[in-house]
């Protein structure tokens, strides 16, 4: 596992767009229903060391299973960038709160990123779709949060026993093992085959 110049290049670029993605994504929820007035991230702490280095532990443990450097340390920064959807709070505007903590997000993410980066890098489609997971996963951990997960469709918090940690964090580690065991059999296959 080596970290090389193109691996620093790509995990910035990958992060730099996931984190304009969650604070843009985050901006639909002034014109939804079922909107509140929104906490500023600063004063409510989501800024915190702890909060930062909890998630992103809990991102680089799903992202292991990878064992490539680039996708571990975006495990790591994907889990933290999420909370860029808490900057519309900034604004002192109505709006759903953590929208980025939601499926859609997820769905338009994994798109987005692998339209511009690698179409066929199903790696990288997996740690960005599971990012939510291990947010989440460290999040119910550490306090009893709310997440919008059906936003825009349905705009409701739904809160989530506390020892559901396990089971997000478990299911991103599943999701991200078995699409790099698929992908690392595809490509070992592909090398086997004599070129004419």
């Amino acid at each position: 596992m080596k970290l090389e110049k193109k691996d620093v290049l790509f995990v910035i670029g990958v992060s730099a767009v996931y984190c304009s993605l969650a604070a843009g994504f985050s901006l639909v929820s002034t014109i939804l229903p079922d909107k509140m007035v929104l906490t500023n991230p600063i004063e409510y702490g989501s800024l915190s060391l702890k909060e930062i280095t909890g998630h992103f532990a809990w991102g680089v443990v799903a992202a292991i299973v990878t064992l490539r450097v680039r996708y571990i340390l975006l495990g790591g920064f994907l889990a933290v960038l999420i909370d860029s959807d808490h900057l519309i709070g900034l604004l002192h505007v109505e709006g759903i709160p953590r929208m980025g903590h939601s499926i859609t997000f997820a769905i338009v993410a994994v798109v987005v990123l692998m339209l511009v980066f690698h179409k066929n890098d199903y790696r990288l489609g997996a740690i960005v779709g599971t990012s939510i997971l291990t947010h989440v996963s460290y999040d119910i951990f550490s306090t009893e949060y709310g997440f919008p997960i059906f936003t825009p469709f349905v705009n409701k918090i739904i809160q989530f026993p506390r020892e559901d940690w396990v089971l997000f964090e478990i299911v991103a580690i599943a999701i991200i093992g078995i699409v790099s065991f698929v992908v690392t059999r595809k490509e070992s296959i592909e090398k086997s085959v004599p070129t004419q």
